[in-house]
């Protein structure tokens, strides 16, 4: 996590440095259930809102899918499907790679609000 973190850190313009960031893992998106990776949209669009409602900057916002994998059969079987074609691991290996990603903001912008 670090390592991508740290990756994505030396990709952005000097002294620009996410404020913000909305996460989802695409798991239980209201009225479309399970979403995987697809469910990108959802931190997209709650970011955007609080960029138009509240004025926050664009630039320092950071919108996070973790790609835990889906329970949808749909989208397992879709040849196009971007995400990992894995079951959702169980809850104890799921909130302890949560927490790492966590961590690991925390470590790499001390100041961002979750």
């Amino acid at each position: 996590i670090d390592e991508i973190i740290a990756n994505y850190k030396a990709s952005m313009p000097e002294g620009c440095c996410p404020e913000t960031t909305v996460i989802t893992d695409g798991s239980r998106i209201l009225g479309l259930g399970d979403l995987g990776i697809n469910g990108m949209g959802i931190p997209v669009g709650k970011l955007q809102l609080y960029v138009a409602a509240a004025g926050l900057d664009p630039t320092r916002c950071l919108p996070i899918v973790l790609d835990f994998g889906t329970d949808n059969h749909k989208y397992l079987e879709d040849p196009l499907y971007l995400g990992i074609r894995q079951k959702r691991p169980a809850d104890k290996e799921f909130y302890e790679a949560t927490e790492k990603v966590l961590n690991g903001l925390t470590r790499a912008f001390p100041g961002i609000f979750i």
